[in-house]
């Protein structure tokens, strides 16, 4: 799609009285912080300094930190074992099942 303009009515135009704003600095328009450890390889405790640090970058973590790390990397595991105990429920509880060649409903082997 092509616009035309005719200049005879670019003369009839008053400029806004508003000042342009000033152009952005070469150079990117944000930037990422430099590449920071995510402490998600492991922790060592130290029971009698009572520290915990990071396996990767020994930085020394707030031991709160960590435990609800913990509890979420936990809750995580006991909600997909729950699925998959449920999943393989449904499927001990199913005898028959459609072939994928031919159509028909064939038993399933309980091995």
């Amino acid at each position: 799609m092509k616009i035309e303009v005719d200049l005879s009515e670019t003369a009839s135009v008053t400029p806004l009285p508003v000042k342009p704003k000033a152009r952005a600095e070469d150079g990117p328009y944000l930037d990422r912080a430099p590449f920071k450890c995510a402490h998600v390889h492991g922790f060592t405790v130290d029971e009698s300094l009572e520290q915990v640090t990071c396996r990767t970058c020994g930085e020394r973590l707030n031991p709160m930190w960590v435990l609800s790390q913990l509890c979420n990397s936990e809750t995580r595991w006991r909600q997909s074992r729950e699925q998959y105990q449920d999943e393989m429920k449904r499927l001990k509880e199913r005898s028959r099942t459609k072939c994928e060649h031919c159509g028909k409903m064939t038993r399933i082997s309980n091995r």
